[in-house]
């Protein structure tokens, strides 16, 4: 490739995904070049991970960036790459070595009187030595030059020149560029081929890709959607299988066979696993390891006791196994059985039988798969199998229908839906109804209902067959919000079932379906006696969702937290989308709004399953929160049209509240009363005949009765102050009353019947200090700004001053320019330090502040502990800290 002449950078530059970590890497070394203190940073990386996307794209963002681009050619001449330089900086190649030391640094310096330069130079491996000892020399010159050196390279075969160069200390680095994690992985898929894909096909393309975006881009653009989601291993890209295939024919045939018998394991291998291959009895494994090592086809050269021997990605082993003989295959699959025993033998054995009919091992599998019931998954596989190995067509398609369901069970919708066209075909039975509902609620379709009731309405059938078709056939009634329905279902489940998992399922869906017909004090009723000694998450994140609607918002908080807590220990859910949800709201609720943002992050994650699109409306509208009540109105905006249109597609009772609520709180925060309560205004018909919004506490109450008096029907919100009770509030609801008092008591005139109202809930929050701290910080301090903005209050400026360090961390604009505005004397809105932390690093920072580890944030924010170090790490830097105790009684939201 020809080199390119300097260019400015600063445009957009390409679409990358998953690399924030290795732009803010790769940045810091550029603001110290900009600083004028040169650099030298290296990306190191297989072929196709990215490495020359990621340089180019930021040298196209670094501002104000000169950017000098070359890449290598593979030209071996001595200073063939050189030259090259020389030209790409504007001089003329052909010179001596030390002329060309002198040369580059004249070239340079003159560049940079356009501004600071990128220099960025790709394929280092393909550079000629005499090159590389020239370019090595006259970068370490470059001291107090406004000069970045930003080079790329493949991790194999690097000259020690270029090594010792980019060695990591004060003016070098060098950042090993890994596969995306899952997070890219989903944003590339999107990108090349969208559609809706599952958190379960997203990580099968994790696992087998390991993040690698060229194999991943190519084999989103070859293969089918059957491939993709289907139960095999991904097969490696043509280009790369052809580079497979050309390194193994260099092999020798000890080497050969020993790679088709790792192949086949598909597993780590030592040698006492090997050493019981007939295929490898005349082998010296040893040397053959290290072959295969030194071909870059294994991780691992020694081949001890431990397992340490793999093929060293998914893609490659995908390679070599389609390349292998049929008898071959076969001949391994066999040894491999007979060398690892027990279950793990038997697909082995399956894969060996290739097809053909073998009834003794189908119904060994079966068998398997029945040994198993807590794995539906792999026991699917299993019964897969089976049918695929079954003697006669009757036995199959019992096999088929019968991994199904466990597959139903397992909510694994995108291999049922693979499935799909061969159940269509097997013999009309509640087995077969029940995938054929299950897959039309998937598509919100109303047929699943009658799919569902015809399942559990036969008599004849198994009872856990009915039983699990009582099951979903209550879910989709919850989903229709028939409530009662929901509940009638659910009773005569728990009546069928013996599978103590299944009866927690049937008890739950009756505490929900009654708490949809009565309210939700009216299901945690009934659940409340299942939360001790519950097997699974889901009784608990359902307690958490009945309080938070009944009002009780620290209570939900508890059991949501309780409920994820068990989640991560590897406890059953099919809740977990839900709880995090609602975790948003209650985060919200209790003036933790940066781990609001970060919680719905995580919440429009788990619904990119694409495996609940009811679930879609609701997250967007929690998502909506904290943006709403900041008047960030286009980001709001942007959550709610994306719930709206969910909504119009897949109606549910829950995410049109979620939506209702979002848009009065972006109408408050806008000073639109009339918009707030439009938004509000179908609530109190729906509470009326009661459900969920039917609790005398709910969260909308507060909010409708304030409009009412905003819009000026002062009769309107006196009605609705006098039917809340005042037995059993929670104290932010008591706060919220003493607020409408005031806000009833301004509207008529009466302004020292508000003042007094103010005074009381204030004096009310007082004597419950920590609560209010932890649980409705919000409620006092908008008390406090309602006082202090009434005109003749004394202690009017103390309120204000009290109030604005909770906005401020809130960065809740609307309040703070209530403030402001009521201030005599302006105050400057910006927080030492803390409001030029990013979101995430305020995060960070809170929960360290509060006395976390990195590991517990790490949980708490679903990242990992060394994402949390970096962030917390970035902290440090911009708030000038050294130490998380310096973090303490800090607050950062």
């Amino acid at each position: 490739m020809c080199p390119g002449s300097p260019g400015p950078a600063g445009a957009p530059g390409p679409d990358l995904y998953g690399r924030d970590r290795e732009l803010a890497w790769l940045s810091t070394w550029y603001e110290r070049a900009r600083a004028g203190r040169a650099g030298r940073a290296l990306v190191l990386g297989p072929g196709g991970i990215g490495k020359t996307a990621l340089v180019d794209a930021f040298a196209a963002r670094a501002p104000g960036a000169v950017v000098v681009r070359v890449e290598a050619d593979g030209d071996p001449a001595a200073g063939a790459f050189l030259d090259l330089v020389h030209i790409a900086l504007g001089g003329k190649g052909g010179r001596g070595a030390v002329e060309s030391v002198a040369g580059v640094l004249a070239e340079l310096g003159a560049v940079q009187e356009r501004g600071p330069v990128v220099v960025a130079l790709h394929d280092l491996h393909d550079v000629d030595d005499a090159s590389a000892q020239v370019l090595a020399r006259t970068f370490r010159r470059l001291r107090h030059d406004h000069v970045l050196i930003l080079a790329t390279s493949r991790s194999a075969a690097l000259s020690p020149v270029w090594t010792r160069l980019f060695a990591d200390g004060p003016e070098a680095g060098t950042l090993p560029l890994d596969g995306l994690d899952q997070q890219g992985v989903r944003d590339l898929v999107e990108q090349v081929r969208p559609g809706r894909w599952s958190r379960a096909a997203v990580t099968r393309l994790h696992e087998d890709t390991q993040g690698h975006p060229l194999h991943l881009t190519t084999l989103l653009r070859e293969l089918s959607d059957e491939a993709l989601l289907g139960d095999e291993p991904l097969p490696a890209p043509r280009t790369l299988a052809d580079d497979v295939a050309t390194v193994t024919e260099r092999l020798s045939p000890a080497a050969r066979r020993l790679l088709a018998c790792l192949a086949v394991l598909d597993r780590p291998a030592g040698r006492s696993l090997l050493a019981r291959f007939d295929e490898l009895a005349s082998v010296p494994l040893p040397p053959a390891a290290r072959e295969l090592a030194d071909a870059g086809l294994v991780d691992g050269a020694d081949v001890g006791v431990r397992p340490v021997l793999r093929i060293h990605h998914p893609l490659v082993r995908s390679a070599v196994y389609a390349a292998l003989a049929p008898d071959q295959r076969v001949r391994v699959h066999l040894d491999a059985a007979r060398a690892v025993g027990g279950t793990a033998a038997l697909t082995h054995r399956a894969a060996a039988a290739d097809g053909r009919p073998d009834p003794d091992l189908a119904s060994e599998l079966e068998a398997a798969a029945d040994a198993d019931p807590a794995d539906g998954r792999a026991g699917a596989t299993r019964l897969l199998a089976a049918a695929e190995l079954s003697a006669s067509g009757a036995e199959a398609e019992r096999r088929l229908l019968a991994a199904c369901l466990l597959l139903v069970d397992a909510y694994d919708t995108d291999r049922l839906r693979a499935l799909a066209p061969t159940v269509h075909d097997t013999r009309p039975g509640p087995e077969r109804e029940i995938v054929l509902g299950f897959l039309a609620s998937q598509d919100f379709d109303p047929a699943a209902a009658v799919h569902l009731r015809q399942a559990f309405d036969t008599s004849d059938a198994d009872r856990e067959v009915r039983a699990l078709a009582g099951v979903r056939l209550a879910l989709e009634h919850v989903f229709r919000g028939r409530g009662r329905d929901a509940a009638d279902v659910a009773v005569e489940v728990t009546a069928l079932t013996r599978r103590p998992i299944r009866a927690e399922q049937a008890v739950i869906l009756q505490a929900v379906g009654r708490a949809q017909h009565a309210g939700p004090d009216d299901g945690l009723a009934l659940l409340d006696g299942h939360l001790l000694g519950a097997l699974g998450a889901d009784p608990a994140i359902t307690a958490g969702t009945l309080h938070l609607a009944a009002g009780r918002v620290a209570v939900a908080g508890a059991h949501l937290d309780e409920g994820l807590g068990r989640v991560r220990r590897g406890a059953e859910s099919t809740s977990t989308h839900r709880a995090h949800c609602h975790r948003v709201e209650v985060l919200y609720r209790t003036g933790r709004w940066d781990l609001a943002e970060a919680e719905a992050d995580i919440a429009l994650d788990w619904f990119a399953d694409g495996d609940r699109p009811w679930a879609e409306s609701l997250a967007n509208a929690v998502a909506a929160l904290v943006p709403a009540a900041r008047a960030q109105q286009d980001r709001a905006g942007e959550f709610l049209g994306v719930a709206r249109a969910s909504l119009a597609r897949t109606f549910n009772a829950q995410g049109a509240h979620a939506i209702a609520l979002a848009e009065a709180t972006l109408r408050r925060a806008l000073g639109d009363a009339a918009g707030m309560e439009r938004a509000l205004r179908t609530l109190p018909e729906i509470a009326a005949r009661g459900g969920m919004a039917s609790a005398p506490f709910a969260p909308w109450r507060p909010l409708h009765a304030e409009a009412l008096v905003a819009t000026g029907d002062v009769a309107g919100a006196r009605g609705a102050l006098r039917s809340w009770p005042r037995a059993g509030s929670p104290l932010w609801f008591r706060l919220a009353r003493h607020q409408l008092q005031a806000r009833i008591a301004l509207a008529t005139g009466d302004a020292p019947t508000a003042e007094t109202a103010l005074r009381a809930g204030i004096a009310l929050a007082e004597r419950h200090g920590e609560e209010v701290a932890d649980e409705c910080p919000v409620e006092l301090a908008e008390l406090r700004v309602l006082l202090g903005s009434l005109p003749h209050v004394t202690d009017g400026p103390e309120q204000l001053a009290a109030a604005r360090p909770v906005f401020l961390a809130l960065a809740a604009t609307p309040w703070l320019e209530r403030i402001r505005a009521a201030t005599a004397h302006a105050v400057s809105d910006d927080a030492p330090g803390d409001r030029t932390l990013t979101p995430r690093e305020r995060q960070v920072a809170g929960l360290v502040a509060l006395g976390m580890t990195s590991r517990e944030a790490a949980e708490a924010l679903w990242v990992t502990p060394k994402a949390v170090d970096y962030h917390l790490g970035n902290v440090y830097t911009k708030l000038g800290l050294t130490s998380r105790r310096q973090l303490r009684g800090r607050s950062f939201s």
